[in-house]
């Protein structure tokens, strides 16, 4: 009565199809994406943006510095950081802000080597030297931070100070430049990690450098050779 139709199979569901890409194919996607990545790297490497140049110029700057000032005994330039240090040279006493003579040698001897770097071109790019008086824990804060700023305007009267006979004078020019580019700072006991008492009492230089696209700050000009005396 009833006819028997064809057999028809079941097709698979969607569920039973493959969905996994090859391990091949997923290891060329992941080619790809290493070459596209080192491409872009390469790019900016070796074709650097004006910030990274403005960049470069200041580490080659530090870097003369570094280099003109070698033979400089007992000064190290740190172009990581920007900062000089004069060691045990520029290290002062248990509440004392004097500097002993040759401590004030040794500075009229260096910052003329500084002062030649910075009159170059790329030099220019120096913003300030920033003089840093440190003290040691002992006392009171304030009295800490004022015998510090005293001992870093003690740095700075010392190369306006006549020069002995074996040195060489320091020029009106460089006079001049110290004026407008160097800069004084009391900064009490802070940043003395790691330092005993005695490094604390010390005075640094800092480097500070121009930013990116920041002109440099407008000095009025003097003519004025009588600096005065420091008390």
């Amino acid at each position: 009565m009833f006819s028997r139709g064809a057999y028809i199979p079941k097709t698979k569901e969607e569920g039973e199809k493959p969905f996994w890409i090859s391990y091949a194919d997923l290891m060329t996607a992941m080619m790809m994406l290493f070459l596209i990545v080192m491409t872009f790297s390469l790019v900016i490497i070796t074709n650097p943006g004006p910030e990274l140049e403005h960049l470069k110029k200041i580490q080659q700057i530090c870097d003369e510095i570094k280099m003109a000032t070698k033979d400089v005994q007992g000064v190290t330039v740190d172009c990581i950081n920007n900062r000089i240090d004069f060691g045990v040279q520029a290290q002062f006493g248990n509440n004392d802000s004097k500097l002993p003579d040759n401590a004030k040698q040794k500075l009229r001897e260096f910052v003329p080597i500084l002062l030649s770097v910075a009159r170059k071109d790329q030099g220019k790019l120096l913003k300030r030297v920033v003089v840093e008086g440190y003290a040691s824990p002992t006392g009171s804060y304030l009295l800490n931070l004022q015998l510090s700023m005293r001992r870093a305007e003690t740095v700075l009267c010392s190369l306006f100070e006549p020069p002995k006979s074996n040195e060489v004078v320091l020029s009106i020019p460089d006079k001049q430049m110290v004026r407008d580019l160097f800069l004084v700072g009391g900064y009490s006991f802070n940043n003395g990690q790691g330092k005993s008492e005695a490094e604390m009492r010390r005075v640094e230089f800092k480097l500070d450098f121009l930013g990116f696209d920041e002109h440099p700050p407008i000095t009025p000009p003097s003519d004025i050779d009588n600096y005065g005396q420091c008390q």
